[in-house]
This record gives C-alpha cells, sequence and structure tokens, in this order.
C-alpha cells in the first residue's frame, strides 16, 4: 500500500491534471479507503491517506480561492464532496485526527468543505443537545480534553527560525519585543490594493503551536 499510495502522490493532479479524474477515482475507491482506513493495523494508512487528500485539495485551492470554477473543475469539487462526506460517515476519527491539515490548504471561503472536516467528531462521543436550557459548554467535562492533531504543524511554522524564537519565548519569556515583532511576521503584502493584512495560515498555525 506505501507504494501505491506513493505512486499516486507522485501522480496528483497539480503534477499530472490530465489524470486527475482517474486519479480521484482510484482515491475515492470503497476498496482503497477501506484497505488504508480500516485493514492496515495501527493506523498506518492514515497519514498517506491523509496526504493524498492533502494533494488533491492543494490542486482545488486556486479555483475555490478565485471562485473560478469551470466544469471539469466544478466536477472534481463535486466528487472531493462526496469523498468527504464518505470520510464523515464511516471514518469521522480520520477527519477529526486530521482536521487541521486539511483546513490548513482550504481556502477560507470554501466554507461548505471545510464545515464537512470541523463538523466530524468520534462515533464514540455524544454530543450534548444544544437546546439543553442554561447549557454551558465550558463546563462540560469533554472541554478539559484536547483534540488528538496527528499533522506535524510545528513543521509548518516559517521561516524556520520562527519556531526557534517561538520556543525561546515560551520558555525564558523574552525579549519583550517579540509579540509586538511577531506582528509583521505574520502579515502579507498585497500589492493590488496596497495593503498589508494577517496571513490567516500563519496566525493560525502559531496559536496552535503556542497551545500544544
Amino acid at each position: 500500500m506505501t507504494a501505491f499510495c506513493h505512486t499516486l502522490h507522485i501522480l496528483r493532479p497539480a503534477k499530472a491534471p490530465g489524470f486527475a479524474y482517474a486519479w480521484l477515482e482510484i482515491v475515492s475507491h470503497r476498496v482503497f479507503i477501506g484497505r488504508l482506513l480500516s485493514i492496515t493495523p495501527q493506523q498506518k494508512g492514515w497519514g498517506m491517506y491523509a496526504q493524498l487528500l492533502i494533494d488533491l485539495f492543494k490542486f482545488l485551492a486556486p479555483f475555490l480561492r478565485n471562485a473560478e470554477l469551470s466544469k471539469p473543475v466544478s466536477m472534481l469539487y463535486k466528487g472531493t464532496l462526496r469523498v468527504l462526506l464518505v470520510l464523515l460517515h464511516d471514518f469521522p476519527e480520520f477527519l477529526c485526527d486530521y482536521h487541521y491539515g486539511f483546513c490548513d490548504v482550504i481556502p477560507p471561503n470554501c466554507i461548505q468543505m471545510r464545515n464537512l472536516i470541523l463538523s466530524a467528531f468520534p462515533r464514540n462521543m455524544r454530543l450534548p443537545d444544544p437546546f439543553t436550557p442554561n447549557l454551558k459548554v465550558d463546563m462540560l467535562p469533554e472541554i478539559s480534553h484536547a483534540p488528538r492533531v496527528l499533522t506535524h504543524f510545528a513543521a509548518m511554522i516559517q521561516p524556520p527560525t520562527l519556531k526557534k524564537d517561538l520556543d525561546s519565548y515560551l520558555k525564558t519569556r523574552g525579549p519583550v519585543t517579540f509579540l509586538s515583532e511577531l506582528r509583521s511576521v505574520v502579515q502579507v503584502h498585497v500589492s493590488s490594493i496596497n495593503l498589508h493584512v494577517r496571513n490567516y495560515f500563519a496566525v493560525s498555525i502559531i496559536i496552535l503551536f503556542f497551545f500544544y
């Protein structure tokens, strides 16, 4: 299975767009999904399948970000949503464990796709009734358990020296100017409007790094 996943990663849509439909058909096949996410022991296939989905999301991201969905791209997008629905129904724990890595490469304006991933919860968990009178979410015992995140988010922090600076600040709480300087790190210049805006992905990674 490792050889199959490695080959599919090499033939990902970004590298072989003409093979994208056949690629998605293979990746979404029930036998392939079942073998990687269910039959393979100790969840060894989870990381490989997560990488294939990230390959798919990265290919769709530029089209989704600009809302430019031609008919071929629209069909690929609908196929992707169907795969996520299957995973949400049969393997919600997989979406829970890799939710950060998936949402990190999905544009923020893709609310439907992101909600499919973020609505997953473990099958052994019972969600509280939102219509319960005087419900206080912060008082629920489950709120004290941090979600499992299998994505190596620390490796995503760029530039690499920033991670060292963050580690140093968390240990020593210094230098005092670090937080004010961090503001410029998480900003990107948008030439079309000549403004500096916050880098959404950089902010989310740093926040997750601080709390883990």
